[in-house]
Order: C-alpha cells, then structure tokens, then sequence
C-alpha cells in the first residue's frame, strides 16, 4: 500500500539550527542572537552529541554552553550521532541496517540524556538524506518524528506531512536555493536549515527576511509544527 503524503499548509517554514556542537560555541550563539532578532522565536536545535567523533565535542551537564541551549527552551531534537561515517562521509544513515540505525540513535540519545538531562524530541539525519527503514527505526526508539528529506513522519500514526522544497545550508559562500525558488514564489511550504556559519558566510539570513516580508511565512520549528495541527 503506498504511503499518502499530507501537504503542510502554505507559507510555513519548519525552522532549525543544524550542526549544534561545543565546537562552534561562539557561532551558534551568535546565530540565536540573530535569529531572536528577526522575531523567530520557535526553531529546532539540532544536536550532533558526538560530532566528529571527537569526545570534545559532546555536551557536558552544567557546562555554560549546555545551560544556555538549555534556558533557550527551544526544541532539542537529534542530528545524528557524529555526522560522518567512519570513512569520514556525511551520509551517517544512509547505509545502515535497521537493527544497527537503532543502536546508533539508542546512543545519541543517551549523549542527549547525559548532556541535557533529557530526551531529545525527534531525529533528522545529516543532510536530511536516509532510507525510509531508518523512520521505522526512529519510531522503535521512541521519538516522536523523523525527517528524510522532504518529507516528516510522525511515530504517533502513519501520517507523513511533506513539504514542497528545502533550504539545508552548509554554511558555505553559496546557499542552494534553486530547487526551492518554485515553491517559494508559490508560497509554498518549506524546511529551512540554518547553519552557525551562515552569518559571516551568506545571504541566508536576507532571504529568511525576505521569507518573512514579502512572502509573510510563518517560521516554526518541528515540535511546535506537530504540536499545531493535533
């Protein structure tokens, strides 16, 4: 039976701050501030716990950085586990067992749990790029959604909400935003990833202004997005 896909709503864009980790403390500080200034106040954090696989780079309880995220009272959702694989690729998912993917969220979670003192709420993969299995798998470990690609899937039921185009920076000079310039003229409904480099980087931030202005979208992030339509 194949899978129906739920339309978001126009002129919605699900809102997250990728890549969080120790090491671009300063950045993504400044890149809430930013955020904050633009009256985006609902957005999801997402957590890499073991970025690079460096063991500097996971959240220690009571650290300065780890309360600040935490008086945020934003979102914290999973990024992965360390973001590459071990050959140093950045599809984590991509090629792992169902069995193996639950392992690898049962201890980014646990990271999660030492770090912040609490579940995180969700898991989007690095690049948002998995196989629809690594879903299944996200839903054996109990969190409330996963995001692949375009498309969210709940783990309450069988919905899936999709959305028309996505916006995922890598904080490089450029941001790809050709494949979403349809959907954004439309007012269709977008995901759009900011990452902690992108102020000193690009016009990402022009264009979530824009987003707001011109096209008037509301920005909200994965949770609070759930929490909206149930």
């Amino acid at each position: 039976m194949r899978e129906v896909v739920e339309p978001v709503a126009d002129t919605i864009a699900l809102l997250s701050l990728h890549d969080i980790t120790p090491a671009y403390e300063d950045d993504i500080i400044h890149t809430y501030d930013l955020l904050a200034g633009l009256g985006m106040e609902s957005m999801t954090l997402l957590v890499t716990p073991f970025y690079g696989m460096k063991k500097s780079n996971c959240f220690v309880k009571g650290s300065p950085f780890t309360e600040f995220l935490l008086s945020l009272d934003l979102e914290i959702s999973l990024h992965g586990y360390s973001h590459i694989t071990k050959s140093g690729a950045p599809c984590e998912f991509c090629n792992l067992t169902k069995e193996r993917a639950v392992a690898r969220l049962k201890d980014g979670i646990s990271l999660i749990k030492q770090g912040f003192g609490k579940r995180p709420v969700g898991f989007i993969p690095p690049m948002w790029d998995a196989p629809p299995r690594i879903a299944k798998a996200v839903r054996e470990v109990g969190l409330d959604y996963c995001v692949i690609g375009d498309n969210l899937y709940s783990s309450a039921g069988s919905k899936i909400h999709g959305t028309g185009a996505r916006i995922i920076s890598q904080g490089q000079r450029t941001v790809n935003t050709e494949a979403a310039m349809f959907e954004i003229e439309l007012g269709g409904a977008l995901q759009v990833a900011v990452h902690p480099f992108d102020y000193r980087m690009n016009n990402l931030f022009e264009l979530l202004a824009d987003l707001r202005d011109r096209q008037g979208y509301r920005f909200l992030g994965y949770r609070d997005f759930m929490k909206s339509i149930h």
